[in-house]
């Protein structure tokens, strides 16, 4: 997806947001000289460019606009999970510095989760800016959600492959479905731990989570098998 330069302030910050996957404690501010301000048909306007949360309500129509002090000629946009960026949008252009979106529906997107942390940046000849913002639609249970209901059904399945792993033959074949049911539970685990506000997105403890099951996953097969090892003989 592309972006025209001269939305690429707002866009960033503000539009993309909307769009995808939460530190609470981590500051969302705009940084290098942008002012962006967000509204919402529930909370009215905001000031994005220091405010730490955004909260919205699922019924929300949400919008935004954004200044810069000079003009931006390329943007890129990126959703936060299990402490990686996930990129959403980038584009370039001739430049601009101002820009405005309006009527994102919140709705469709509280299907997927109730909490987002989503970091932005701008480039331009005379300075960029950079952002990040959270948002929190307050009226979404993060369990009827895909990433908060779908993560911890992820977790519990993988978890259960796992422990039948253990009773059974530790092959490569075994070790290796061990492994991959790992990291799916893993990663269910950290997506749903983020959602309830319990694990900060940006942090690489998500990720830490993913690789620990999975190496798990590589091992347990055959713990408890008839034809693990025992005891030498006295």
């Amino acid at each position: 997806m592309r972006v025209s330069a001269r939305r690429a302030v707002c866009t960033c910050v503000v539009a993309m947001a909307l769009a995808l996957v939460v530190p609470a404690m981590a500051a969302a501010t705009v940084n290098g000289g942008c002012q962006v301000t967000g509204t919402s048909t529930s909370g009215g306007s905001i000031d994005l460019t220091t405010a730490a949360e955004w909260h919205l309500k699922k019924s929300d129509v949400a919008g935004g606009s954004g200044t810069a002090p000079s003009e931006q000629t390329a943007a890129s946009v990126g959703a936060y999970a299990l402490g990686l960026s996930l990129p959403i949008a980038s584009g370039s252009g001739d430049g601009g510095t101002e820009g405005s979106v309006q009527g994102v529906s919140v709705e469709p997107y509280a299907v997927l989760g109730a909490r987002f942390t989503v970091g932005g940046s701008s480039v331009g000849e005379g300075g960029g800016c950079s952002g990040q913002v959270v948002i929190i639609i307050d009226d979404v249970n993060p369990l009827t959600t895909v990433l908060g209901g779908g993560g911890v059904a992820a977790a519990v399945i993988g978890l259960l492959v796992l422990l039948a792993a253990m009773f059974m033959g530790g092959g490569i074949g075994s070790r290796l479905v061990g492994a991959i049911f790992g990291a799916l539970g893993g990663a269910g685990l950290g997506l749903a731990l983020a959602q309830f506000g319990i694990l900060d997105a940006t942090s690489l403890i998500g990720l830490a989570i993913v690789v620990v099951a999975a190496v798990l996953g590589l091992l347990v097969p055959g713990l408890f098998s008839r034809g693990a090892p025992g005891l030498p003989a006295a």
